[in-house]
């Protein structure tokens, strides 16, 4: 049997983890998948180094683009985004979760390529959601877990610090719910004839992940307790979480150092630092990360942990809060992009739920009700989907088969 979405084509400009495992995924299931990299190959590819792990295969991104075939294209010239444009004509999805910004600037956005191909699926992954304030800062993994309340969940009952969950955690969320609405889309494609954008963010897909545990707090208004030992790294300073001076938390999710060095010391206001030499070598020296990490925990203890987001945010250096279960219920992005609704139920009233992460924007998934009651649809669904008439439901009832 071919796999459920052979004869599918998949275009995938993706980077790093999230966008590429969402591709790998389609990929899996039989979609014939073009990964389109840069001359000099997308930034995945060199990040099984910088993991300390130089093995002739990289396992960071065999992970996560294992069944493509891959493609060169340098979208920055004119002839090489032409190219793109007459594969999106003969293909079903393109997907990315480069920052939407740079697709817009080089007229690889929706609204564009939609041009070419009106029944076009478009995925999009995001950090912090399609809309709202931070909806264009950069972002990666441990920052959607931060923001997403997981870490909150994770960190340990003894000292209550945050832990990150390893394996790209966050990433892997994210594409995995990315799939899961191309897929949908590909069907309300088949069954009504559109095309349409799809777009799921890291924070959304936490959010998701944990659900259990924020419709406990939504319901209880109180957290769970964390539930894992909470672990420091003091080897990555720019990969590292800090407490503030109000002990609220913060991440830093910094994988390119040297783009963000010189942003990052102006941020902190140690910018005599930037005179240094601070390669990335030098900084995964064990000795100078453990003292940098220390002098970090004692920068961020100066100041508030709103004044820091807003400083690095300024300069656009990937940063994010750690959420607990109770902060995200006033998250502007949680708001701006219904991470949380609320249902009407008849005998609860108005019950807040966490949303649907995937976003479609012509066929939009919606939290129609609560969780049934036992047995609560068995008529209903009875006489609607099999014809059942009263008299056979009483039969059944007198058998006692509901």
């Amino acid at each position: 049997m071919p796999g459920p979405l052979e004869g599918y084509r998949v275009l995938d400009w993706t980077v790093f983890q999230q966008g590429p495992t969402a591709a790998a995924l389609l990929a899996d299931m039989g979609a014939d998948v073009i990964k389109i990299e840069p001359p000099a190959g997308e930034s995945g590819r060199g990040l099984g180094k910088i993991l300390g792990m130089d093995l002739p295969l990289n396992f960071y991104y065999q992970n996560q683009n294992r069944g493509k075939r891959g493609i060169v294209l340098d979208m920055t010239k004119e002839r090489g985004r032409g190219i793109l444009y007459k594969l999106v004509e003969r293909s079903d999805v393109f997907v990315t979760n480069y920052r939407y910004v740079l697709a817009k600037k080089y007229g690889i956005d929706y609204d564009n390529l939609r041009r070419y191909n009106p029944k076009l699926i478009y995925a999009l992954s995001t950090g912090y959601g399609l809309h709202g304030p931070d909806a264009d800062l950069p972002s990666a993994d441990i920052a959607g877990q931060a923001r997403g309340g997981v870490m909150s969940i994770s960190c340990g009952t003894e000292d209550g610090i945050p832990a990150a969950i390893g394996g790209g955690f966050g990433d892997e969320a994210g594409g995995l719910v990315t799939a899961y609405g191309v897929v949908l889309a590909l069907l309300a494609r088949e069954r009504y004839g559109v095309g349409q954008m799809v777009e799921a963010s890291l924070m959304g897909s936490v959010i998701e992940m944990c659900r259990l545990w924020l419709q406990f707090y939504l319901i209880g208004r109180r957290s769970m307790p964390g539930s894992v030992l909470g672990m420091t790294r003091s080897s990555a300073p720019l990969w590292n979480m800090y407490k503030c001076q109000d002990d609220k938390w913060l991440v830093l999710s910094v994988l390119q150092v040297g783009k963000y060095w010189a942003p990052f010391c102006k941020a902190m206001e140690i910018e005599e630092l930037t005179k240094e030499e601070f390669t990335l070598e030098k900084l995964m020296s064990f000795e100078v990360a453990t003292a940098f990490v220390l002098k970090l925990r004692e920068i961020f203890a100066t100041k508030p942990r709103d004044e820091w987001l807003k400083a690095l945010a300024k300069e656009e250096v990937p940063a994010s809060p750690v959420n607990e279960m109770a902060d995200l219920e006033n998250d502007p992005q949680v708001i701006a992009n219904e991470y949380i609704v609320e249902v009407d139920d008849p005998i609860y009233g108005k019950v807040k739920v966490p949303g649907i992460p995937a976003k479609l924007s012509e066929t939009p998934g919606k939290v129609r009700r609560l969780a049934p009651e036992l047995g609560q649809h068995t008529e209903e669904v009875l006489m609607e989907v099999l014809g059942y008439t009263w008299d056979d439901l009483a039969k059944l009832r007198e058998e006692g088969v509901y």
